[in-house]
């Protein structure tokens, strides 16, 4: 998941000229920035709050090296005269927002001279597609005007032109429960800085993660809205780079974390839109099949694989003999009298996942794939073969590509190369295999023949699109979609913001379908009844925050 990094803390806390600090984060993984820059007087050492002109002259060495400029928190004497500088920084950048902040010593005739020249910064920004954005710190959460802080009070008396950019450290340290102050202005929070602090009545600022923060439940707040989400942390060891990657694997780790989720199983009706909520779980399930000869639809969860009876309303357990670590690849034979699953097994120190087919009435499993990790998408409509996503040490480094093999065993076939490939599943007429792969940049739907020939990208939009499900008419196409910035490229994370969309069998007509909070799991594999006409998946809720 992608983390941007507010720079002042990292480059004030580093060895060496600025170009060498950047690209010692950038070899770290860090990928997106928000610098500190000054259209006006120098107000400290250049490599840690930017003259306007240095970076105009850098952007692009900054660009090579793989960072981008997600946001500037900019100090100006007058943001209003310095429109030109900022429009040419934004051009050149990229970048969708600058910050500011409250003045200090704030007062009712202060704040009210501010919001003025805000909002006419604002209006200007905004002509070429730019946002404004308030940071706050502790004084102007302290102070209390018109019975609000006075950070509130100005965003108030900006009347909705200038966002809220949250920093729930100092939120805290001011006097206020952060997830309560999110919430309390959710309208118009645009951004959320994790900063973190410990005890004491004087601020005692701490590693991101080790503070008194409640920073998984800030996190949900800003995961669940789709807002960007950075890190501003200021105390350090003599590891920069590695510390600021062990907080970002941390808030991914609260992406994953599935405690006290809801599912909800759900069938869309393609025809009219409708979404039907068929029954809840207070328990993560995964990846629905739909039978195709029977209104039951299949799905894994804890482990284990269970059937769902849409005219009974009733779950059943179904015998997977030694498979219990069932994930979320897994598809039925084309006679539905078999089922293949995905299951992970604990090899030389790690988790690891292969293929097994066992008998849909019950039964031992039998090894498919000896090679790991496997993880199942597609069995061939003349069931002889099955296609899979695979992590495979070439050259001594791991690709990630679609490979075939026997059902009856054999050698495995590799199909694609390059890129992250994921998601192989057959067309119903066996001509064609669809999957995902980045190797346009983003996650796009692609289509190729069976034997892998003829790789052809088929959509081209600037999201990152996931699992292509064909229906069994093989008129459409149904697969997932997450938002450009929320990840990278290779990831599918659960509990996030996604959309369903829907295409033709051709490529043409593709349109979002539905928005819902998922991710991984909703719809892993193909879930579409025996009519082509509606599809089940799965979404999800929080009911509280980890603790």
């Amino acid at each position: 998941m992608k983390f941007g990094v507010q720079l002042y803390g990292p480059l004030n806390n580093m060895q060496g000229e600025v170009l060498e600090k950047l690209s010692a984060l950038a070899k770290a993984g860090i990928t997106e920035i928000e610098p500190c820059m000054t259209t006006g007087p120098i107000l400290g050492p250049e490599d840690v709050i930017w003259p306007a002109d240095w970076l105009l002259a850098h952007v692009e060495e900054i660009r090579d090296m793989g960072l981008r400029i997600v946001s500037i928190h900019v100090f100006a004497e007058n943001l209003v005269q310095s429109m030109d500088k900022l429009k040419a920084i934004a051009e050149k950048t990229g970048l969708k927002q600058f910050v500011v902040k409250t003045p200090e010593n704030s007062t009712e005739s202060i704040l009210q001279q501010t919001a003025l020249n805000y909002m006419k910064a604002a209006d200007m920004l905004e002509t070429f597609g730019v946002r404004l954005l308030l940071h706050n710190e502790a004084g102007d959460i302290q102070t209390k005007i018109a019975g609000k802080t006075a950070y509130e009070h100005l965003l108030d008396l900006c009347m909705g032109k200038v966002g809220a950019q949250v920093d729930v450290g100092w939120v805290q340290f001011g006097g206020e429960d952060p997830v309560a102050f999110l919430e309390r202005n959710a309208a118009r929070v645009q951004s959320v800085y994790h900063k973190d602090f410990g005890a004491g009545r004087e601020p005692i600022d701490v590693p991101v993660g080790t503070g008194n923060v409640n920073l998984a439940a800030c996190f949900r707040f800003a995961q669940s809205r789709d807002i960007p989400q950075l890190v501003d942390q200021e105390h350090f060891g003599s590891d920069v780079p590695g510390e600021l990657q062990k907080v970002c694997q941390m808030l991914n780790g609260f992406a994953q974390n599935r405690k006290d989720t809801v599912s909800f199983l759900n069938v869309y009706d393609v025809k009219t839109g409708a979404v039907r909520t068929v029954a809840s779980f207070d328990r993560v399930i995964e990846a629905p099949n739909w039978l195709k000869n029977s209104d039951t639809i299949l799905y894994n969860a804890e482990g284990h694989m269970y059937a769902y009876d849409l005219n009974t309303n009733t779950e059943r357990l179904l015998n997977t003999g030694s498979c219990d670590q069932c994930n979320n690849d897994h598809v039925v034979s084309p006679d539905e009298t078999e089922l293949a699953v995905s299951h992970m097994t604990f090899d030389n120190g790690g988790f690891t996942s292969r293929v097994y087919i066992v008998p849909m009435k019950g039964g031992e499993p039998r090894l498919v794939t000896p090679n790991s990790p496997s993880f199942l998408h597609g069995w061939s409509p003349d069931s002889t073969e099955m296609a899979y996503c695979a992590f495979r040490d070439i050259d001594g480094r791991q690709e990630v590509d679609v490979y075939t093999i026997p059902v009856n065993g054999g050698a495995e076939k590799r199909l694609t190369k390059g890129g992250f490939n994921d998601g192989p599943e057959y067309s119903p007429d066996g001509k064609y295999i669809w999957y995902n792969a980045t190797n346009s940049g983003l996650m796009q739907v692609w289509r190729m023949e069976r034997d892998g020939g003829e790789q052809t990208q088929i959509t081209e939009n600037r999201r990152n699109n996931w699992f292509p499900h064909v229906s069994p008419d093989g008129k459409r196409v149904v697969y997932i979609s997450y938002g450009p910035e929320q990840l990278e490229p290779h990831e599918h994370l659960p509990n996030m913001p996604v959309e369903l969309w829907l295409m033709d069998a051709d490529g043409e007509n593709q349109h979002k379908i539905l928005s819902l909070f998922g991710g991984q799991g909703s719809i892993n594999v193909n879930s579409w009844a025996g009519d082509s006409m509606r599809f089940a998946f799965v979404s999800y809720a929080i009911l509280e925050d980890p603790k």
